[in-house]
């Protein structure tokens, strides 16, 4: 009896190699998936909009070369960031899309049985206002593997999907830092008018000090703005408490060192929030001094600012 169960089991673990023998993919030569692009195109431009957040799909295909097969072949994407020191080499600077902003949503794709190009694999584009204005982004695609084996059967190629972003709603504040401030109260920050947040942190003057007070910001770059919007936090209850400035100097400057006045204006906050237009200027560095001010609690100079940002 034991004789005929090992007989049976035997023949049951043959009949499920030779089942997959038969389910597996046709085996492929050395090098024959590729992208469906041309041979000698190695870039995808692709245009992104900054002015809103929006879904932005790209879709990629695996082709097959010279011939189709017999069975399905399952083709996985990827995005290998360390190939972006071989794109500047050849097309120039660039910076790495933020893994914020990008997807792989659908990185493995299907190239049916008979047919020479995959499905579309998809990779998603999203959070587009966090990035900066008039940037080249890039993304390195290689492909990962064929039917689950990383070697041989797929080319080695990159193609670099690269996005070129246009004109801000608002300037982005990437790499921008304080140069200096006159003076701070407690933990209010100088830093805090750069936190993106206009809401619940700000920077405040030192309550023991007089007007003028001032705050200059280093862009670390050569930007080109038309107008400088800076908030008052709404849990100051503007104009109840006061702190906030009715008369503001703006200057400009391209090394921190001279500076050019960009004129005197009259503060006239609505909705916790002022646009002062400076005409279309191009500087590396804000200095916004509050000349004046209301007194905050009818007792103290200061100013209290939770942002400060540029228009294009």
């Amino acid at each position: 009896m034991r004789t005929i169960y090992i007989q049976i089991f035997c023949s049951f673990i043959l009949l499920l190699a030779a089942c997959r023998k038969d389910d597996s993919p046709a085996p492929l030569p050395g090098g024959s998936i590729s992208f469906q692009l041309p041979a000698d195109k190695d870039t995808v431009q692709i245009p992104v909009s900054i002015l809103k957040d929006s879904a932005m799909v790209v879709g990629l295909k695996a082709a097959l070369s010279g011939h189709t097969s017999s069975s399905d072949h399952w083709v996985s994407f990827a995005v290998d960031t360390a190939r972006i020191t071989a794109y500047r080499a050849e097309y120039g600077d660039a910076m790495v899309m933020p893994k914020t902003s990008w997807l792989f949503y659908k990185p493995t794709t299907r190239i049916a049985a008979g047919s020479p190009v995959s499905e579309d694999a998809e990779l998603n584009i999203g959070l587009q206002t966090n990035l900066m204005e008039y940037s080249t982004y890039v993304l390195p695609v290689v492909i990962q593997s064929v039917d689950g084996n990383p070697d041989g059967i797929a080319t080695s190629r990159v193609v670099y999907l690269v996005f070129k972003t246009g004109k801000p709603l608002v300037i982005s504040k990437t790499g921008w830092t304080i140069d200096g401030v006159s003076s701070v109260f407690n933990a209010f920050a100088a830093a805090n008018v750069l936190d993106n947040n206009n809401l619940t942190t700000y920077w405040a003057s030192n309550i023991t000090q007089q007007m003028p007070q001032w705050i200059s910001i280093n862009f670390n770059r050569d930007i080109t703005f038309t107008a400088v919007n800076y908030y008052l936090p709404p849990l100051l209850s503007y104009p109840t408490l006061g702190g906030y400035p009715t008369s503001i100097r703006i200057e400009t400057s391209m090394d921190g060192v001279s500076w050019t006045d960009k004129g005197v204006f009259e503060g006239n906050v609505a909705d916790n929030m002022q646009t002062i237009d400076t005409g279309e200027t191009t500087a590396r560095y804000l200095r916004f001094t509050s000349l004046a001010s209301v007194k905050y609690a009818s007792m103290y100079d200061a100013i209290f600012i939770s942002g400060i940002s540029l228009v294009p």
